[in-house]
């Protein structure tokens, strides 16, 4: 069939709508073309062989008949049907594919997809290690200088220097009663990293006179940077009645 056309296999693969691989390998032998390819294949040799005026050597329903034999196993070598009994009647042609054939493609697809996906990943950040370092003894602080910490915890301490007390007490009654948990939190670690561990418990104090909700926000937030006493005091102040 492929001698009535004069064209290569690359023009008839693309007529066929068949890659030129898989027309290769159905004309050298190597595997056996599903019956829509054969048939695709077919048309597009007919026509070239009505164009030349050749004669066609054989029909479509005589190449479907050979591919269905094709598909039967007459031996143990074979990859593909089962070997008859002698006596036993012929098999019946069918364009089924066996089992077997399902499986080695599947098995090749999966194949190719793993190999794909390996090609698609990114490797892996390697994570940096963790030096273990000693916790401090009593609460936790933060180190960093005031300015960049805190910038109001320098004006406060200024105020104090001054002497302009009551400047500061309204400065750390503000703070302690319109900042959020976390700034409370940090705004007292400022204090005591900076040395002024009495305007840190006149905010806690301020702060505990706050609703139940709020004390025990900033109780929490105490507590998740480990600054344990001033939790504890927070609660102690907020728990008495005097506060209420």
């Amino acid at each position: 069939m492929r001698e009535v056309s004069d064209r290569t296999q690359q023009q008839i693969a693309e007529d066929a709508y068949l890659a030129a691989t898989s027309l290769s390998n159905h004309l050298n032998g190597g595997r056996v073309p599903e019956s829509d390819h054969l048939a695709a294949v077919y048309r597009v040799l007919h026509g070239d062989a009505a164009e030349s005026q050749k004669a066609v050597p054989y029909s479509l329903s005589f190449l479907l008949e050979l591919r269905a034999l094709a598909l039967i196993k007459h031996c143990t070598c074979c990859s593909v049907g089962f070997p008859t009994k002698s006596g036993a009647p012929d098999p019946e042609i069918t364009d089924a594919v066996s089992p077997a054939t399902r499986t080695v493609r599947r098995r090749a697809r999966e194949h190719r997809l793993r190999r794909y996906r390996r090609s698609r990943t990114f490797p892996a950040v390697p994570t940096q290690t963790k030096v273990p370092v000693p916790v401090r003894e009593g609460d936790r602080h933060i180190t960093a200088q005031i300015c960049e910490a805190w910038p109001e915890i320098a004006d406060l301490a200024s105020r104090l220097e001054s002497g302009r007390v009551r400047d500061a007490d309204l400065m750390l009654w503000s703070a302690a009663t319109t900042l959020s948990a976390s700034r409370i939190q940090f705004f007292v670690a400022s204090c005591r990293s900076a040395g002024l561990d009495e305007a840190a418990d006149q905010v806690i104090t301020n702060a505990a006179r706050r609703d139940a909700q709020a004390v025990l926000s900033i109780a929490a937030a105490f507590h998740h940077e480990q600054q344990h006493e001033d939790a504890g005091r927070l609660l102690a102040l907020a728990a008495q009645p005097a506060f209420h």
